[in-house]
């Protein structure tokens, strides 16, 4: 009996959200769009498109993906004429991301070195930059909401009092700012449900915090934990040698995993000397499996990183195993799409600088690094974005830039019409 709109469901992938919906979808007889069955980044993002003038952002805020953050990143590194060689693009955008998952802003980062000093200061020019070109990276969605939550207490109110139902998935893998961001939105008389494993921790290099489970149980005055033990998809040796390695780790919740479908295969561990050999031996153990009846679509490797795979692959060409990689780019991180995106972003918000660089050369349009470095100068003295600034840029690079203005304009123009 309770309403849906009073359900708030969050996981970490929008494979488990459409999950979560289409299960839903199925049981009850009623539309669950009312409910909040998201990743924690789509409810803020839903949070911030219904609140956008309380948090400070344009009605059409774009968000930057990893790519585009990365290029904002490196256009504040050069405008502060900083060594790209000290200063990492990639380092410090991990640092700013790192800041805000722990709920930090520049001025709450402590400073303890020359090196942290500088980062800081890139990290609040960032900052400037983003909300000047209106737009939010994904760290930013979160640090945003819960910002607004904890400081407007009239808001609080109504969504504490809205969701009684907070449901959790996964939850070994929240880090300080998203648990910080649950207990804002569950009130006093939340029933919150939440599912993790501590034993399958495994993104603290990603500001995950395992003890978020203990300080759950703690905190929330758990009333009741469900140890859920037995195992539907490994044999009983595979268990064994699981329970068996893991009992050694410290300050685990602690449970012992068991199964009914028997011992199964012994677990074999094979030493190799080299990448190469390893591959060798891969390939032979594909070959035996092969010759004594099994399909090679039944035979999988599994590997850690992208990065092995060539070694791997090399060995099954050469021994003419035809084979199939699964993974490679999604489809949002090709670069025909990401430009395609950029086009409607810039569509919708003009002085989008990042999507403005991304495009405006592509396809060729005679607008080199030197034109590009004239722009941003001129847009960096007049404190305008690069789409306001193309007049300040004299020559053919300048006439190639309003050009190309003067096309998104009218792109613009035709989606209104």
């Amino acid at each position: 009996m309770v309403s849906p709109a009073g359900v708030m469901a969050v996981t970490f992938t929008n494979k488990a959200a459409k999950e979560m919906l289409t299960r839903l979808s199925a049981m009850l007889p009623l539309p669950v769009r009312g409910m909040w069955v998201g990743t924690f980044h789509g409810l803020c993002n839903r949070f911030l498109r219904a609140h956008w003038k309380l948090a400070g952002l344009p009605q059409g805020f774009q968000i930057l993906d990893s790519a585009d953050q990365l290029s904002a990143v490196k256009r504040v590194i050069k405008a502060m004429n900083l060594d790209e060689e000290r200063y990492v693009p990639k380092q410090v955008t991990w640092f700013i991301a790192g800041q805000k998952e722990d709920g930090l802003r520049p001025k709450d980062v402590e400073v303890r070195d020359e090196l942290t000093r500088v980062m800081v200061q890139v990290y609040a020019a960032y900052e400037e930059q983003c909300q000047r070109e209106g737009v939010v990276d994904f760290a930013e969605l979160m640090l945003r909401t819960y910002e607004l939550m904890r400081d407007n207490a009239a808001l609080r109110d109504h969504y504490q009092r809205r969701f009684r139902h907070i449901l959790v998935d996964e939850f070994q893998d929240t880090n300080k700012l998203q648990y910080a961001w649950l207990k804002m939105f569950a009130g006093p008389g939340a029933a919150i449900f939440a599912v993790g494993d501590d034993d399958q921790s495994i993104y603290a290099f990603r500001g995950a915090q395992v003890g978020n489970m203990s300080a759950f149980e703690r905190e929330f005055r758990v009333e009741q934990v469900i140890k859920l033990e037995r195992n539907y998809r490994s044999y009983g040796n595979i268990l064994d040698a699981a329970n068996e390695l893991i009992s050694h780790n410290t300050k685990r919740l602690g449970k012992n995993l068991r199964t009914e479908a028997g011992a199964g295969e012994p677990v074999r561990v094979h030493e190799a000397t080299s990448d190469f050999a390893e591959a060798q031996w891969f390939v032979e153990e594909a070959q035996q499996l092969h010759r004594d009846g099994v399909p090679r679509h039944e035979i999988a490797l599994l590997y850690r990183s992208n990065a092995q795979s060539r070694v791997l692959e090399s060995a099954l060409f050469n021994a003419g195993i035809p084979y199939k990689v699964y993974g490679g780019l999604r489809f949002f991180e090709r670069a025909e799409v990401k430009h395609a995106l950029a086009y409607l972003r810039l569509i919708e918000n003009a002085n989008d600088d990042t999507s403005f660089l991304r495009v405006v050369n592509f396809p060729t349009r005679g607008i080199g690094a030197r034109t590009l470095e004239q722009l941003q100068d001129a847009a960096r003295a007049s404190g305008r974005s690069l789409a306001q600034s193309v007049g300040a840029v004299p020559g053919k690079g300048g006439a190639n830039l309003q050009a190309f203005v003067a096309l998104v304009d009218a792109m613009r123009e035709g989606t209104r019409a």
